[in-house]
């Protein structure tokens, strides 16, 4: 979710529609990755296909490195490195054979679905093939002719090489439901406003009933589809709050399950008692309310998709502190969560299978005791009992790329006035207003007004911004999911004194210098009054 979401409800259908998509994509295959060196086989590692692939890259990286064991002994190792699309799938080392030859060979192929691995040295008759050569030279031997030469070690020599594959060629298509969903992604927003304004619409139609049939279908169809979507999360555990309320209240799939329960038995109620409806109004002007109530409620939806939201349940809202809200801890609560651990233990029976029992972790040795066994990887089970309490504020930090430094303490501690700049993808920011916004940080720079410019987005694309809108700052990187809560509009700028919210305002509705220096007289007043 990279726009504006002014209720937060487009976040969630953004995980959902992720959920979807990927429940619904077909089975891949895998892709088999060898690496050959000497006649041996180093790596032979699986990695799966995905459809949305079009190509990419097996690379394999040889680089010497040397173990002295016990500070004396010398040993050579070449460690060999397999990566498969940007991301590392195996690691080995290689020992140094004596006699050492001249150079050491390796010869790697990422086999497609239904290939066979042939004999070595007959790897050359296939596709998506890839060949080394790391050269060997005596340990301290000078690099080259050149007298001055520095010693070439085994640290010194490292080689790669890479092999394109064509892996759309062999991924299976997923179906139509997948694409369906993975197109929903790029309109959750407008579905978010959409889906808002509807339901509002359709309490106000019930409320004056009117065109009953039509507005209890509406709504029994979507009491439905939401039923089915926080049931399946609920049972699934694929999504942690339902986002129904968006940031006013979040409820657990669970709650927001029994909710639906609810309301699915009320509207059952209404259906059954449509005969006895009595609109209130004619039905001439019936038709015309609900459009100028449909105007109305779009147009609130829009207003707050392109500026704040009129009422703001973000922790980063005007009147309070980050600091405060961090440290806040409410009695009673508890600073931890409460995980119950069970283990499931296998013993070999006399019928050459196996029989597992379930335990607890203090009836865990005992049961060893008794010849039972366990899989590190596979036997810990994990229940959450009780929710311990997490700060609305709990991943806040603020780093400075250049130089760096943590600069999160520096900004909560401040006493003086600062000015926040969010844009959690510096890409998409909206660039009007650039003349009001260079004025402020023109302004606040010799005003002794520190200044944090924040984003998610990567140095170059931050500093291209920067320098292309002439603004006089150096932006400082962020969490694109702390600048996600810290507003929902993109961009957005908060003023404090300290870490004291003072004012927040939309990219589109950027305040005037005029603006600040009064709202910095009004607390400067109110101070002096204590």
């Amino acid at each position: 979710m990279k726009l504006n979401d002014p209720s937060g409800f487009g976040i969630k259908l953004n995980e959902y529609f992720d959920v979807f998509a990927q429940d619904l994509a077909t089975p891949q295959d895998s892709m088999r990755l060898v690496v050959f060196s000497q006649g041996q086989k180093l790596i032979d590692q699986k990695t799966v296909l995905y459809s949305f692939d079009n190509e990419k890259e097996m690379v394999v990286e040889a680089q010497g490195v040397l173990d002295g064991g016990d500070g004396t002994a010398v040993l050579p190792k070449i460690n060999v490195r397999c990566s498969w699309g940007g991301s590392s799938v195996a690691e080995t080392t290689l020992d140094v054979i004596s006699p050492m030859p001249k150079s050491y060979e390796f010869e790697f192929v990422a086999l497609t679905p239904g290939q066979e691995l042939p004999p070595v040295g007959k790897l050359s008759t296939l596709k998506n093939v890839g060949h080394i050569s790391f050269p060997a030279p005596m340990v301290g031997m000078p690099s080259g002719d050149s007298s001055n030469a520095e010693p070439l070690t085994w640290e010194d020599i490292s080689v790669s090489e890479s092999a394109a594959v064509n892996v759309a060629a062999f991924a299976k298509p997923n179906g139509s439901l997948f694409d369906f969903f993975k197109w929903s992604k790029d309109y959750n927003l407008y579905l978010s406003v959409f889906f808002c304004a509807l339901e509002v619409l359709l309490g106000l139609a019930m409320l004056i009933g009117w065109n009953i049939r039509l507005t209890v279908a509406i709504t029994a169809a979507l009491i439905l589809f939401f039923t089915f979507l926080t049931g399946y999360s609920a049972y699934f555990n694929k999504v942690t709050d339902c986002g129904c309320f968006g940031d006013f209240l979040k409820l657990k799939p669970w709650h927001s399950f029994f909710k639906d329960l609810v309301l699915s038995g009320l509207i059952l109620t209404m259906i059954a008692g449509m005969k006895h409806n009595v609109p209130w109004f004619s039905k001439p002007f019936g038709v015309k309310l609900m459009g100028v109530l449909s105007v109305l409620t779009l147009a609130f939806g829009v207003y707050c998709y392109m500026y704040l939201p009129i009422w703001d349940f973000l922790p980063y809202k005007i009147g309070n502190n980050i600091k405060t809200v961090m440290t806040f801890f409410p009695e009673g609560e508890r600073s931890s969560d409460s995980i119950e651990i069970t283990w499931v233990l296998y013993k070999p029976n006399k019928q050459g299978g196996t029989d597992s029992i379930t335990c607890t972790t203090a009836e865990f040795e005992a049961k060893m005791g008794e010849g039972y066994q366990f899989d590190a990887t596979k036997s810990q089970r994990k229940k959450l009992v009780i929710e311990g309490y997490k700060s609305p504020i709990h991943d806040f930090a603020i780093n400075n790329n250049q130089t760096g430094a943590d600069m999160k303490d520096s900004f909560l501690n401040a006493e003086g006035y600062q000015l926040v700049y969010v844009a959690p993808y510096i890409d998409q920011a909206y660039t009007g207003g650039m003349d009001d916004l260079r004025a402020l940080f023109t302004w606040g720079n010799a005003n002794g007004v520190r200044i944090y410019p924040l984003t998610a987005s990567s140095d170059q694309p931050a500093g291209e911004f920067a320098k292309a809108n002439k603004l006089p700052v150096t932006f400082y990187s962020a969490d694109q999911k702390m600048l996600m809560t810290m507003a929902r509009y993109n961009p957005t700028v908060f003023f404090l004194k300290g870490a004291q919210i003072l004012g927040k305002w939309s990219g589109r509705d950027l305040p005037e210098v005029e603006d600040i220096e009064e709202l910095m007289q009004e607390v400067e007043k109110l101070e002096s009054q204590k």
